[in-house]
């Protein structure tokens, strides 16, 4: 099942803003079980009274599902010390999560192996036995092709230990993509475009007002 992270960010905003992402994050926590995600794991960075982002692991259809909560979200308070009411702003984000993995495994039913005869210099030494292999990975459409063991065997030993490896170079290139997506998302909070805005009740529990 597809993996998401849902990421709740105050950019560089000030401890009002980072305590409202706490908030924010406990609310959308308890909407994704209310919709049927299974949240698997929440990582924050920053202090706990006041992170300046919270990501939670999401199991299911969460662009789905939870695609209303998806932008700018605003918080309408009077903090101690200042004496008029400020908006305080979150962005909340999702991105596709690649969990890291010790190594690819490479499913039979994936491969496609063909045995094809070594090149070489020609006469005597053509080799007229099939020992070269090439292997298909399907789903990507990466393919290797190796000819330089002496047994077909030890080829297609080759041939796979070569397609994993770069199965796991573009697993590796992902992943740092994700979070290179999610690194420029914390500094992309849209102030003054909030697809929603609270209150905070007297027991700091946030009331939605639009």
């Amino acid at each position: 099942m597809t993996t998401f992270a849902l990421q709740i960010t105050s950019g560089v905003g000030p401890i009002e803003a980072r305590r409202f992402v706490a908030r924010l994050a406990a609310r959308l926590e308890r909407r994704a079980h209310a919709v049927g995600l299974d949240v698997t794991e929440v990582a924050a960075s920053g202090g706990d009274d006041g992170p300046r982002s919270i990501i939670l692991y999401l199991r299911g259809d969460a662009p789905g599902r939870l695609a209303d909560e998806l932008g700018t979200h605003a918080l309408v308070d009077r903090s101690r010390g200042r004496t008029a009411r400020k908006r305080w702003f979150a962005a909340v984000t999702l991105h596709p999560h690649r969990p890291s993995e010790a190594r690819i495994e490479l499913a039979r039913d994936d491969l496609e192996i063909t045995a094809c005869r070594a090149g070489g210099p020609g006469g005597q030494h053509v080799n007229k036995v099939a020992t070269a292999v090439r292997v298909r990975h399907v789903p990507s459409g990466l393919s290797v092709r190796s000819a330089g063991e002496r047994s077909q065997q030890a080829n297609l030993a080759q041939a796979l230990r070569r397609l994993a490896g770069l199965l796991q170079d573009r697993a590796d290139a992902r992943r740092a993509g994700d979070r290179r997506d999610r690194r420029d998302a914390h500094y992309r909070v849209e102030r003054g475009r909030a697809i929603r805005t609270y209150t905070l009740d007297p027991d700091g529990a946030l009331r939605e007002t639009s």
